[in-house]
């Protein structure tokens, strides 16, 4: 399996990490590094279920207009989805305390491999069965747990699951109430025929999806790539024309990850959080322009590239320039504090 999304599961067994590490630093010292987002601009924070969310919710409170909490997965068999746990359930209340919208995340990860799974998403969509269990989970989690919407993170999908994801999707609008919102993330791709090859039919989804979150990173990483951006400016804008070619630009959300890659001479890389980042290269890390990220290369060779607030702030100034309708930051506990431009 093609691993680019690694960081959207590795990421969520680190943000305790990134916890520890920033807690010793001083409130000016982390301020310098903060996104600053303009006015008119949504943002969506995204977290995992944990206890880190919920301290980086207390943070980035101010800045954010929806929590989108990572919270349930298909089944193995694809007919069904679990329930929310308590500790989603703890971050969807306290984003309604704040005024927040939550949305609850669906994806196809396959808890047996730690990844995303086509099979598993192929044996929901592909059976009119399965799709009802799960839409009955799914709009039982919106009436009842109180969720403003759901966000489908279904990866990895082709062309074969096209149709199949068009229903899937009409009838997860029909069993929603008309105020729940239905979001989709997509996976990034620079031509419009690699979205629907990649089983996205846009101009049929558009009329029952809200916005589609363009996630705009992994065009590089440790373990599937040589190194690179993360996910450089340059792509990242082939992506968004692509994508707003075949859906309005107001119904596009920018995803931009909180996190970054290192590439070793021998042995494997990982994945790292911009604090990390910023800790193990010092003054060797540079910001290179052209593609809105930090890089570094460290004395023993190693590479790392890493996507931080001021990446962020450069993402959110291009998307409010084209008229995209937000930005939506993987995830709000690894990345930096998140703040609005006065």
């Amino acid at each position: 399996m093609n691993h680019r999304s690694r960081s959207r599961v590795v990421l969520a067994g680190v943000a305790a990490v990134a916890l520890l590490l920033t807690a010793g630093c001083s409130s000016s010292s982390a301020d310098s590094h903060a996104a600053s987002i303009p006015a008119g601009l949504a943002v969506e924070g995204y977290g995992t279920a944990s206890a880190a969310t919920l301290k980086a919710l207390a943070r980035d409170t101010a800045a954010i207009d929806t929590v989108g909490i990572s919270g349930v997965s298909l089944t193995a068999e694809g007919g069904g989805v679990a329930a929310s746990s308590e500790e989603a359930l703890a971050i969807l209340k306290k984003a309604h305390a704040d005024g927040k919208k939550a949305e609850l995340l669906m994806n196809n990860i396959d808890q047996a491999k730690g990844d995303f799974s086509a099979e598993i998403a192929t044996k929901m969509l592909s059976s009119e069965a399965n799709r009802e269990f799960v839409i009955s989970g799914l709009a039982g989690e919106v009436e009842h747990g109180g969720y403003d919407g759901v966000q489908l993170d279904l990866e990895y999908l082709s062309a074969a699951n096209s149709d199949d994801l068009v229903s899937f999707v009409s009838e997860l609008r029909a069993a929603l109430p008309a105020k729940a919102t239905i979001s989709m993330a997509l996976m990034a791709s620079t031509s419009p025929d690699a979205y629907a090859a990649a089983g996205y039919d846009l101009p049929s989804l558009t009329a029952d999806v809200d916005r589609f979150v363009l996630l705009a990173y992994d065009e590089h990483g440790s373990g599937f790539s040589e190194a690179g951006p993360v996910g450089g400016l340059p792509w990242m804008k082939e992506a968004v024309a692509a994508l707003t070619s075949l859906v309005p630009a107001k119904k596009v959300d920018l995803g931009v990850a909180g996190c970054g890659y290192t590439w070793k001479t021998s042995g494997s890389g990982g994945v790292v959080t911009p604090a990390q980042a910023r800790s193990k290269a010092g003054t060797r890390a540079s910001w290179v322009a052209a593609q809105g990220e930090w890089t570094a290369k460290l004395a023993d060779g190693t590479v790392l590239w890493w996507s931080d607030g001021r990446s962020l702030t450069t993402r959110a100034n291009y998307a409010k320039s084209i008229g995209l309708h937000g930005v939506a930051l993987w995830q709000i506990s690894t990345g930096d504090r998140i703040t609005r431009a006065s």
